[in-house]
Protein backbone atom coordinates (compact mmCIF):
# COMPACT_ATOMS: atom_id res chain seq x y z
CA UNK A 1 0.00 0.00 0.00
CA UNK A 2 2.94 2.43 1.08
CA UNK A 3 4.61 2.12 -2.17
CA UNK A 4 1.68 2.57 -3.99
CA UNK A 5 1.28 5.92 -2.52
CA UNK A 6 4.98 6.82 -2.78
CA UNK A 7 4.43 6.31 -6.60
CA UNK A 8 0.98 8.06 -6.77
CA UNK A 9 2.95 11.36 -5.04
CA UNK A 10 6.14 10.85 -7.47
CA UNK A 11 3.80 10.51 -10.70
CA UNK A 12 1.93 13.65 -10.08
CA UNK A 13 5.47 15.66 -9.27
CA UNK A 14 6.76 14.61 -12.76
CA UNK A 15 3.34 15.73 -14.27
CA UNK A 16 3.28 18.77 -13.07
CA UNK A 17 6.86 19.61 -13.92
CA UNK A 18 6.76 18.46 -17.18
CA UNK A 19 3.43 20.29 -17.97
CA UNK A 20 4.96 23.61 -19.43
CA UNK A 21 1.93 24.22 -21.89
CA UNK A 22 -0.59 25.12 -19.53
CA UNK A 23 -1.60 28.50 -20.02
CA UNK A 24 -2.11 30.74 -16.83
CA UNK A 25 -5.63 31.70 -15.11
CA UNK A 26 -5.04 35.17 -13.80
CA UNK A 27 -8.65 35.84 -13.67
CA UNK A 28 -8.21 33.80 -10.56
CA UNK A 29 -8.06 36.96 -8.43
CA UNK A 30 -8.06 37.09 -4.25
CA UNK A 31 -12.21 37.05 -4.58
CA UNK A 32 -11.59 33.02 -4.48
CA UNK A 33 -9.88 33.25 -1.04
CA UNK A 34 -8.42 30.10 0.16
CA UNK A 35 -5.89 27.74 1.75
CA UNK A 36 -6.19 24.55 0.62
CA UNK A 37 -7.41 24.55 -2.65
CA UNK A 38 -4.24 24.78 -5.35
CA UNK A 39 -4.21 27.77 -6.83
CA UNK A 40 -1.28 30.40 -8.00
CA UNK A 41 -0.95 33.03 -5.99
CA UNK A 42 -0.66 35.59 -8.91
CA UNK A 43 -1.14 39.19 -7.17
CA UNK A 44 -0.36 38.33 -3.53
CA UNK A 45 2.67 37.85 -2.00
CA UNK A 46 0.72 35.72 1.32
CA UNK A 47 -2.21 34.70 2.70
CA UNK A 48 -3.32 33.20 6.28
CA UNK A 49 -5.75 31.46 8.03
CA UNK A 50 -6.47 30.94 11.84
CA UNK A 51 -8.67 28.30 13.15
CA UNK A 52 -8.81 25.08 15.04
CA UNK A 53 -9.13 21.63 14.58
CA UNK A 54 -11.37 18.73 16.20
CA UNK A 55 -9.85 14.95 16.25
CA UNK A 56 -11.72 12.12 18.82
CA UNK A 57 -9.19 9.70 20.34
CA UNK A 58 -10.31 5.99 18.97
CA UNK A 59 -12.13 3.67 20.90
CA UNK A 60 -10.04 0.46 20.33
CA UNK A 61 -7.08 2.54 22.53
CA UNK A 62 -8.20 4.51 24.67
CA UNK A 63 -11.64 1.85 25.15
CA UNK A 64 -14.35 3.78 27.07
CA UNK A 65 -12.62 6.81 27.13
CA UNK A 66 -13.34 9.11 24.16
CA UNK A 67 -11.11 12.37 24.03
CA UNK A 68 -11.66 15.07 21.40
CA UNK A 69 -8.84 17.07 21.38
CA UNK A 70 -9.07 20.82 20.08
CA UNK A 71 -5.93 22.05 18.74
CA UNK A 72 -5.28 25.64 17.55
CA UNK A 73 -4.60 25.37 13.56
CA UNK A 74 -2.79 28.53 12.11
CA UNK A 75 -1.85 28.45 8.49
CA UNK A 76 0.49 30.69 6.44
CA UNK A 77 0.99 30.60 2.44
CA UNK A 78 4.02 32.11 1.07
CA UNK A 79 4.97 33.17 -2.51
CA UNK A 80 7.48 32.10 -4.67
CA UNK A 81 6.63 32.83 -7.98
CA UNK A 82 3.24 32.00 -9.31
CA UNK A 83 3.86 28.43 -9.65
CA UNK A 84 6.08 27.58 -6.04
CA UNK A 85 4.32 28.14 -2.56
CA UNK A 86 5.70 27.96 -0.03
CA UNK A 87 3.14 26.02 2.99
CA UNK A 88 3.51 26.57 6.62
CA UNK A 89 1.56 25.47 9.19
CA UNK A 90 1.32 25.76 13.30
CA UNK A 91 -0.84 23.42 15.28
CA UNK A 92 -0.73 24.29 19.18
CA UNK A 93 -2.10 22.65 22.27
CA UNK A 94 -0.02 24.39 24.92
CA UNK A 95 1.13 20.81 26.18
CA UNK A 96 1.86 19.71 22.53
CA UNK A 97 2.91 21.66 18.95
CA UNK A 98 3.59 20.98 15.98
CA UNK A 99 4.76 23.26 12.95
CA UNK A 100 5.56 22.03 9.27
CA UNK A 101 6.67 23.71 6.50
CA UNK A 102 7.64 22.71 2.75
CA UNK A 103 7.23 24.04 -0.92
CA UNK A 104 4.68 22.91 -3.05
CA UNK A 105 4.36 23.22 -7.29
CA UNK A 106 0.63 24.50 -7.98
CA UNK A 107 -0.41 24.93 -11.78
CA UNK A 108 -4.17 24.92 -13.20
CA UNK A 109 -5.07 22.80 -15.20
CA UNK A 110 -8.14 24.29 -16.88
CA UNK A 111 -10.54 27.00 -15.85
CA UNK A 112 -12.08 24.88 -13.03
CA UNK A 113 -9.26 21.86 -11.84
CA UNK A 114 -5.94 22.97 -10.33
CA UNK A 115 -3.15 20.43 -8.81
CA UNK A 116 -0.54 20.75 -6.75
CA UNK A 117 2.41 18.57 -5.49
CA UNK A 118 4.94 19.18 -2.52
CA UNK A 119 6.76 17.36 0.18
CA UNK A 120 6.27 19.14 3.89
CA UNK A 121 8.33 18.53 7.35
CA UNK A 122 7.06 18.73 10.24
CA UNK A 123 8.52 19.16 13.85
CA UNK A 124 6.67 18.06 16.47
CA UNK A 125 7.11 18.08 20.39
CA UNK A 126 5.05 17.55 23.82
CA UNK A 127 5.38 17.77 27.71
CA UNK A 128 2.93 16.26 30.26
CA UNK A 129 4.06 17.08 34.11
CA UNK A 130 1.49 15.71 36.60
CA UNK A 131 1.67 14.35 40.21
CA UNK A 132 4.29 11.55 39.55
CA UNK A 133 4.60 11.33 35.74
CA UNK A 134 7.05 13.80 34.16
CA UNK A 135 7.19 13.09 30.21
CA UNK A 136 8.38 14.58 26.87
CA UNK A 137 9.01 13.71 23.66
CA UNK A 138 9.63 15.11 20.06
CA UNK A 139 9.56 13.93 16.52
CA UNK A 140 10.30 14.44 12.89
CA UNK A 141 8.17 13.65 10.61
CA UNK A 142 7.63 14.00 6.39
CA UNK A 143 4.58 14.56 4.33
CA UNK A 144 4.62 13.86 0.83
CA UNK A 145 1.19 15.01 -0.59
CA UNK A 146 -1.04 16.07 -3.60
CA UNK A 147 -3.92 17.88 -4.17
CA UNK A 148 -6.81 18.36 -6.76
CA UNK A 149 -8.64 21.59 -6.45
CA UNK A 150 -12.29 22.20 -8.49
CA UNK A 151 -14.33 25.91 -8.67
CA UNK A 152 -17.56 25.42 -9.16
CA UNK A 153 -19.86 27.92 -10.92
CA UNK A 154 -20.69 29.80 -7.80
CA UNK A 155 -17.20 29.88 -6.24
CA UNK A 156 -17.01 27.45 -4.05
CA UNK A 157 -13.49 25.80 -4.06
CA UNK A 158 -13.83 21.82 -3.33
CA UNK A 159 -10.06 20.19 -2.87
CA UNK A 160 -9.51 16.72 -1.96
CA UNK A 161 -5.74 16.17 -0.24
CA UNK A 162 -3.62 13.17 -0.53
CA UNK A 163 -1.17 12.98 2.02
CA UNK A 164 1.22 9.89 3.19
CA UNK A 165 3.68 10.12 5.93
CA UNK A 166 7.16 8.63 6.84
CA UNK A 167 8.13 9.25 10.60
CA UNK A 168 12.47 10.30 10.37
CA UNK A 169 13.00 10.83 14.24
CA UNK A 170 11.25 9.64 17.72
CA UNK A 171 12.48 10.93 21.36
CA UNK A 172 11.19 10.95 24.26
CA UNK A 173 12.01 10.61 28.06
CA UNK A 174 9.75 9.84 30.94
CA UNK A 175 12.11 11.23 34.54
CA UNK A 176 15.77 9.66 33.97
CA UNK A 177 14.20 6.94 31.21
CA UNK A 178 14.91 8.13 27.54
CA UNK A 179 14.37 6.76 24.17
CA UNK A 180 15.19 7.50 21.08
CA UNK A 181 14.76 6.39 17.49
CA UNK A 182 16.12 7.44 14.13
CA UNK A 183 14.35 4.31 12.17
CA UNK A 184 12.68 5.64 8.93
CA UNK A 185 9.40 3.86 9.16
CA UNK A 186 6.20 4.68 6.48
CA UNK A 187 3.79 5.76 8.78
CA UNK A 188 0.28 5.79 6.89
CA UNK A 189 -2.50 7.96 4.88
CA UNK A 190 -4.49 11.12 5.50
CA UNK A 191 -7.46 12.02 3.57
CA UNK A 192 -8.58 15.85 3.27
CA UNK A 193 -11.69 17.13 1.60
CA UNK A 194 -11.44 20.97 1.94
CA UNK A 195 -14.77 23.07 1.47
CA UNK A 196 -13.85 27.03 0.74
CA UNK A 197 -16.52 29.77 0.42
CA UNK A 198 -17.31 33.34 1.17
CA UNK A 199 -19.45 33.49 4.10
CA UNK A 200 -19.59 36.96 5.59
CA UNK A 201 -18.67 40.66 5.09
CA UNK A 202 -16.22 38.90 2.11
CA UNK A 203 -14.45 37.04 4.90
CA UNK A 204 -13.99 33.54 4.09
CA UNK A 205 -14.12 30.08 5.74
CA UNK A 206 -12.24 26.33 5.28
CA UNK A 207 -14.26 23.47 6.31
CA UNK A 208 -12.35 20.49 5.87
CA UNK A 209 -12.60 16.60 6.80
CA UNK A 210 -9.25 14.58 7.31
CA UNK A 211 -9.50 10.77 7.68
CA UNK A 212 -6.10 10.04 9.25
CA UNK A 213 -4.97 6.38 9.41
CA UNK A 214 -1.57 6.42 10.70
CA UNK A 215 0.78 3.85 13.08
CA UNK A 216 1.62 6.75 15.29
CA UNK A 217 -0.21 9.98 15.05
CA UNK A 218 1.62 13.00 17.26
CA UNK A 219 -1.38 14.33 19.23
CA UNK A 220 -1.41 10.81 21.06
CA UNK A 221 2.13 10.88 21.74
CA UNK A 222 1.27 10.22 25.28
CA UNK A 223 -0.44 7.47 25.33
CA UNK A 224 1.48 5.07 23.29
CA UNK A 225 4.70 5.82 20.69
CA UNK A 226 3.32 3.55 17.96
CA UNK A 227 0.95 0.22 17.19
CA UNK A 228 1.68 -2.20 14.66
CA UNK A 229 -1.41 -1.39 12.50
CA UNK A 230 -2.71 1.83 11.16
CA UNK A 231 -5.36 3.48 13.26
CA UNK A 232 -7.95 5.66 12.28
CA UNK A 233 -8.12 9.16 13.22
CA UNK A 234 -10.96 11.22 11.80
CA UNK A 235 -10.47 15.18 12.19
CA UNK A 236 -12.23 18.12 11.32
CA UNK A 237 -10.81 21.31 10.91
CA UNK A 238 -12.51 25.02 10.69
CA UNK A 239 -10.01 27.93 9.17
CA UNK A 240 -10.71 31.59 8.72
CA UNK A 241 -8.97 33.13 6.44
CA UNK A 242 -8.11 36.37 7.21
Amino acid sequence: MHCFFKSLVLAACCTLLCQGLIAQDTSFNSKHAAIYFPYPMYKEHWRSSIGFTLMTTPEDITEEVRLRIPCGDYHLLTKINNHFILDSRLLFQVLQNHVSTGIHYVRPINENVYISAGNDIGFWFGFLKLSGFNSKAMGWIDYPNVSVGYKTKKDLLITFKAQVSVNLYYQAANGAVKYSSSQRYYNGETFTLALEQAFYNKKHLTLAFSAISNKFFWQTWALFYKTNREIFYPQVTVGFIL
